[in-house]
């Protein structure tokens, strides 16, 4: 069965555990992109009070809640959970084509 509101959910049951079982799906193409554009053509537009840091999809911070919190919703964490989890995710190495410039936060 599929979601007819939402074409990047598939939803079904799965027959073993007999479980709602919803994969939703999110094209990174995009956003990897233009992360490395402005990795690697826009330094000089980098600077002032305001820069950008990263640009984070919002698939892989619903990968990254789960690994923590044991659900995949971000956005029922609070304010101080998703900084966390957004300060983790940038100084990592793993996900280091997430950024946008040099900087830390």
């Amino acid at each position: 069965m599929t979601n007819i509101y939402d074409k990047n959910q598939e939803i079904h049951i799965d027959r073993s555990t007999r479980k709602l079982v919803v994969r939703s799906r999110q094209d990174t193409d995009p956003i990897m992109k233009q992360n490395k554009m402005f990795r690697n053509h826009i330094p000089e537009a980098q600077r002032g009070d305001m820069q950008r840091i990263a640009q984070i999809p919002l698939i892989a911070l619903q990968i990254k809640t789960k690994e923590l919190h044991g659900h995949s919703n971000w956005f029922k964490l609070d304010l101080d959970q998703q900084k966390s989890l957004i300060k983790g995710m940038i100084s990592s190495n793993e996900f280091q084509n997430f950024k946008t410039g040099s900087k830390n936060l």
